[in-house]
């Protein structure tokens, strides 16, 4: 599958992140539509910003961002939390907007 342009600037951005050992990576509004696998390297991250595009889901990879404080996945279309997001223990801030909490609520 041929990845779009906002796919390959955010696994740029990734990438730079990782080397740079950020602590803090923002994505915000990019239209991306699907996050790279490689985010669940960047383990010293404590704030991350992927507010403002098009996700319908996340990578299990992120489950593994363990130092992870604060998570904005406000305006973006997310059908699903990956299982992994429960293994956030550090995880004080999470922004998200309610269609996605209501879809996966039973009543």
């Amino acid at each position: 599958m041929t990845k779009n342009k906002a796919y390959k600037l955010a696994e740029l951005i990734i990438q730079g992140a990782i080397g740079n050992k950020e602590d803090f990576l923002s994505l915000h509004g990019m239209d991306i539509d699907e996050l790279p696998e490689s985010i669940g390297q960047l383990s010293q991250l404590t704030d991350l910003d992927l507010g403002g595009n098009i996700l319908t889901s996340l990578p299990e990879s992120l489950g593994e961002l363990t130092q992870l404080t604060e998570l904005d996945l406000s305006l973006n279309d997310l059908e699903l939390l990956p299982e992994s997001i429960g293994q956030l223990t550090q995880l004080k801030s999470l922004v998200i907007d309610a269609k996605t909490i209501m879809d996966q609520v039973s009543f």
